[in-house]
């Protein structure tokens, strides 16, 4: 019913299609692959390698920070390895090495008739 294009006059209508955004609409109607299609394909796959470049670059600098061990090197960590105590590792996670030396986890006493909820 009604159109959406805009009433334009012959000079303007002229200025319009003389213009480079008037040719290339000419050019996209008469065969849009070529011309709107193509180049869009085009810069896709131009963006896609030149990303990829980016991020190659980023990956090459992350490993330059992770550094190759050499056996002797590797072996002088295992051998210099602290010993572990499994109480001390429990005190120092909760807290309480410095503060409470003696301290020891133990039951709370129950009333009596109280059950002792162990499943």
């Amino acid at each position: 019913m009604f159109d959406s294009k805009t009433f334009m006059g012959k000079r303007e209508r002229e200025a319009y299609e003389k213009s480079f955004v008037g040719r290339y609409q000419k050019l996209v109607k008469k065969n849009s692959f070529l011309y709107f299609g193509l180049p869009m394909m085009l810069s896709i796959a131009l963006g896609s390698v030149l990303l990829s470049n980016f991020t190659a670059l980023r990956y090459e600098r992350r490993d330059e920070k992770v550094k190759e061990m050499n056996e002797e090197d590797a072996l002088s960590m295992i051998n210099n390895r602290r010993k572990v105590d499994i109480k001390d590792e429990y005190y120092k996670l909760q807290g309480l090495l410095e503060e409470h030396e003696d301290w020891e986890p133990k039951r709370v006493e129950r009333l009596p008739g109280e059950s002792e909820n162990k499943w």
